[in-house]
C-alpha cells in the first residue's frame, strides 16, 4: 500500500498491508495515486523486552 504524510507529500512510501493501521495512527494517509517510484518503509525494530537476555 502506498502511503503519505501530510508533513512529508513528497515522500510516499510503501508498506505491507498489515502495517496500515499503524502507519494512519502516526498520521499517515493511504495514497490512491502514487507515484512511479517508491520509497520502501523500513520495518519496525524490535525493542528488547524485559526478560530477554542475550
Amino acid at each position: 500500500m502506498t502511503m503519505r504524510h501530510p508533513d512529508l507529500p513528497e515522500q510516499p512510501i510503501e508498506v505491507d498491508d498489515v502495517s496500515v493501521p499503524t502507519y494512519q495512527a502516526s498520521g499517515w494517509e493511504l495514497d490512491d495515486n502514487p507515484p512511479p517510484t517508491l520509497t520502501k518503509a523500513r520495518p519496525a525494530r524490535r525493542r528488547r523486552q524485559t526478560g530477554d537476555e542475550n
